[in-house]
């Protein structure tokens, strides 16, 4: 408790003690807006109208503030020194996608329900090298840190976000930022998403159909010296989220899945409501760089994590007597608990530079971390060294090449290359990645290990073709891996390593355009593998975005559309929520489905609404369909939502 009170002073305080340290580097910071900005040529010059005192102003508030007065950037932009500024999105295009799920592409899934367990739906090359904890299934609902936006406004600006749909999925964001002087910014988002119940329980039929809950506050700040020779960007991010667990729908009296799809009132698996999971953590980050001149800048990396993965199960011996796990290795069998305490801590630090075109950043890296368990009292841990080096070279705005390297000394290491024209685009990567906690080491009542895996090697190589007019766009792609010594949980939630090489071979495309007041988007792939049957993914993935646009005044904008999604039939993993893994079943494969979702959005000067109707065919195109083994989808319902931006 004490070192995150720490950190949380550090936070607040650390921005306002370098704006006072470093304000003789620029001068007098307190006029506003920045004279030393780059001033846009095609900017409007002010006119007199006239007025004075709190007229001139309220007019002035109404003319001058908004989208284009407030922008945001990322930090890799930072890193990189492109200085790229994004600016905040007023349109309707897929601005109904609100479910994680939906801004994903449909290439996640969930258990049936906004945040349940989320996995992949193809295999992904890992994004980390060393040890990870293992347990991520909730870690797509929070704030990542290669996601926070850093904000540069000239008027306090708001973004409020609430949406409302079926079974309770529920959720709010509110982000507010604002610039203390015109280098120094700061900000928060906070953000609440629950869901409800829709197999029944013992507490749902109580009154309580609570399912999942969740938390996160994000506080962030970033600044600058006047002559852009320091700047730094730093956030603190919290998160919690909680799980009432069902287990899928319980099977009785002979009932097949199949046969399960065509009742809205199915009965939860943990019919005793005694299941629950919970995964917090808090975590800083702070990153400065000193630019010495262009061609060689400093820059150093923090990172601090505390995190802590909860399950336990108050019916144990029922469930046990249910063949849901598959062992018992404690003589204690009314509960079962697990708990996993994580600690780490890295720093980066290195040099980077820009000339002529050419970028390079070359560094070194610490990382520390800790994994307890204080039920077995065992714990383990790792110090971890890295050396790391990125090159690019720009031809032009529209070409260039990248090759980067990451070597975790003694262990893992993560090689890889790209060529972006505007006519095609190739990567390639090659990557050894240590097996993560989970793979390695668990311990409580059902499931115990305590191995040393080998290292997971993931090859992979893609290139798309870019096709375009003016209204048209066509992009075929193509995806090849291998994967050896692949590490996964078989159909009993073991972990298991595959001793033969696995192949995928993906391809597709993607297309869209405008023609008239229509406007169309549309993703295709198919999927194919050799190896071992240890991977499982669906052969065909389809998604398309039909709108029409209306216009009306040129006060209210309007779109009338509907979303289509399609998978073929495969055999979609189950769930086992005590280590937060999805695993292999062999019991039932899940029917192929297409799901449409008819919508329509407006928006009214800064204001943007939709409403929706999810899974509108259901009963035409097919019954309802599974997203998981015995978890259905979410049936026929309604769900609205609204976003509003602020500018003063």
């Amino acid at each position: 408790m004490k070192c995150r009170l720490v950190l949380f002073l550090v936070f607040l305080g650390i921005s306002p003690v370098f704006a006072q340290t470093l304000q003789s580097a620029g001068g007098d910071r307190n006029s506003f807006p920045d004279p030393m900005a780059p001033k846009d040529p095609n900017a409007p010059k002010p006119v007199s109208n006239g007025k004075s005192g709190r007229a001139a102003l309220d007019d002035s508030t109404k003319m001058i503030y908004g989208p284009h007065t407030t922008a945001y950037y990322y930090e890799e932009d930072i890193v990189n020194g492109r200085g790229a500024k994004n600016s905040i999105d007023t349109s309707l295009h897929l601005f109904h996608r609100y479910l994680f799920q939906e801004r994903a592409g449909f290439l996640t899934a969930h258990l049936g329900n906004e945040g349940t367990a989320v996995r992949n739906i193809f295999v992904k090359k890992p994004d980390q090298l060393g040890s990870q904890m293992g347990y991520s299934a909730y870690l797509p609902y929070a704030f990542a840190t290669d996601e926070v936006k850093y904000y540069q406004s000239k008027s306090p600006f708001s973004d409020i976000e609430y949406y409302l749909g079926a079974g309770g999925q529920t959720r709010l964001n509110f982000t507010f930022a604002r610039n203390v002087d015109s280098l120094w910014n700061i900000g928060f988002e906070i953000q609440r998403l629950v869901s409800d119940k829709f197999l029944t329980d013992k507490k749902y039929k109580s009154g309580d159909q609570s399912l999942s809950g969740q938390w996160g506050v994000l506080l962030q700040t970033n600044f600058r010296t006047r002559n852009n020779r320091y700047r730094l960007l730093s956030h603190l991010n919290y998160f919690d989220m909680g799980i009432q667990d069902q287990g899928g729908v319980q099977l009785l009296n002979g009932l097949d899945p199949t046969t399960a799809l065509k009742y809205t009132d199915n009965g939860a698996l943990f019919s005793n409501s005694g299941v629950q999971s919970n995964d917090s953590f808090i975590k800083f980050h702070f990153y400065h760089e000193f630019i010495g001149f262009k061609g060689l800048q400093f820059f150093q990396r923090i990172d601090v994590e505390n995190r802590t993965a909860k399950f336990k199960d108050m019916d144990f011996a029922t469930n046990l007597s249910n063949n849901y796990y598959p062992k018992n290795f404690s003589t204690q069998t009314d509960s079962l608990y697990s708990e996993n305490q994580w600690q780490s801590y890295a720093h980066q630090t290195g040099i980077k530079g820009i000339f002529r075109g050419f970028t390079y950043r070359s560094y070194f890296k610490q990382r520390y971390w800790d994994v307890n368990n204080p039920m077995a009292g065992l714990q383990r841990n790792r110090l971890e060294n890295y050396v790391g080096l990125f090159l690019q070279q720009k031809f032009n705005d529209k070409i260039d090449f990248t090759a980067d390297g990451e070597y975790l000394i003694g262990s893992d290491y993560r090689l890889q290359a790209s060529f972006i024209s505007p006519y095609f685009q190739v990567k390639a990567s090659r990557s050894s990645v240590s097996p993560s906690v989970a793979q390695n080491w668990s311990y409580n009542a059902a499931f115990r290990w305590n191995q040393s895996l080998e290292n997971t090697l993931f090859d992979e190589v893609s290139g798309t073709l870019d096709f375009h007019t003016k209204k048209v766009y066509f992009r075929p792609t193509a995806t090849i891996q291998r994967i050896a010594h692949y590490t996964y949980f078989d159909t009993l939630a073991s972990v298991k390593q595959a001793e033969d090489a696995i192949g995928v071979f993906r391809t597709g495309f993607s297309a869209g355009g405008t023609h008239g007041k229509f406007e169309w988007s549309t993703l295709v792939l198919a999927n194919t593998k050799t190896g071992p049957d240890v991977i499982r993914m669906p052969s065909i993935v389809a998604n398309a975005n039909l709108a029409l646009n209306v216009q009306y005044k040129k006060l209210l904008y309007m779109q009338f559309g509907v979303d289509l999604q399609h998978q073929s039939a495969y055999y979609a993993d189950a769930y086992m929520p005590v280590m937060q893994q999805y695993h292999l079943q062999d019991r039932y494969e899940v029917p192929a489905f297409v799901q449409a979702d008819a919508y329509v959005t407006l928006r009214i000067n800064r204001v943007r609404l939709f409403f929706k109707m999810q899974n509108a065919t259901q009963g035409l195109l097919n019954s309802n369909y599974y997203t998981a083994y015995l978890h259905p989808a979410m049936a026929r319902s309604f769900g609205y939502g609204v976003r509003w931006l602020l500018f003063d």
